[in-house]
């Protein structure tokens, strides 16, 4: 378990790939399935029912999103690493601000996150892996502090040519082996912030208490600091924000 390179090895082996493409069809078929059949019961529920199927729904679609992050973090750890033209351009400050601002909505209470001073730089990354990477920081953080809201703060800054994105968390970390949770990536958890910067197309430091994402300046994508600011999308129930952040919000 303690061998940095197990997980590495693991998501690079041919094996891997066929294994994760197989259980990555039949988890999303599976809930595909199940999430329709939850909409379903739920308009019957408005109708005959209480709070108590209401609340008996939304178990079943938490259970959904647990399914779904191992899924997504399956495939985001065993996708090759990116060449620079399938990379996309992002303004750091819109990112984050919309990071904060829907983490704090998904944790349903379980954290506050300010935002402190933001750089409107220009990097090409995979959004997805980015994102997923500090939401893996915020969860481990929120797991290991279940006794309260566990407080962030998050800012960007330019450093010569490169971009860091610094995530930070107050209060007293407990370090458990996998905090009572039933997948894989708790117990790996530097392993998985290493392999998620590299399908980002960016480098990571990481303890206890703070994340550092170092990611190179886009000399050729200037245009984006002068872009009116936009939201990201949703992304719909399953966004990485829910899967990653929903089963916490109902430990209050």
């Amino acid at each position: 378990m303690e061998n940095k390179d197990q997980l590495k090895s693991f998501f690079d082996s041919p094996f891997a790939e066929d294994y994760i493409n197989c259980t990555d069809h039949l988890v999303r078929k599976s809930v595909t399935g199940i999430s329709a059949s939850c909409e379903l019961l739920r308009e019957f529920a408005e109708k005959k029912g209480g709070k108590a199927e209401q609340e008996l729904i939304g178990g079943i679609m938490t259970a959904c999103c647990e399914l779904m992050r191992n899924a997504e973090l399956s495939r985001a750890l065993s996708a090759p690493l990116p060449e620079e033209q399938e990379l996309t351009a992002v303004r750091t400050d819109i990112f984050l601000s919309e990071f904060a601002r829907r983490c704090k909505a998904a944790a349903g209470g379980r954290c506050s996150i300010r935002t402190g001073k933001l750089s409107a730089s220009a990097v090409r990354t995979d959004r997805s892996a980015l994102r997923f990477l500090l939401l893996s920081f915020v969860r481990r953080r929120l797991l290991g502090n279940e006794s309260g809201k566990t407080e962030f703060i998050v800012e960007c800054g330019e450093n010569d040519k490169n971009v860091e994105i610094k995530i930070t968390a107050s209060g007293t970390f407990v370090d458990f082996d996998d905090f009572g949770q039933p997948d894989i990536f708790s117990g790996y958890h530097r392993q998985v912030c290493l392999g998620l910067a590299e399908r980002a197309g960016a480098s990571a430091a990481v303890d206890d208490h703070c994340l550092t994402v170092t990611i190179p300046l886009s000399r050729g994508d200037s245009g984006l600091i002068a872009e009116a600011p936009a939201p990201e999308s949703e992304g719909g129930f399953f966004d990485s924000f829910n899967i990653m952040l929903r089963d916490l919000s109902e430990r209050k």
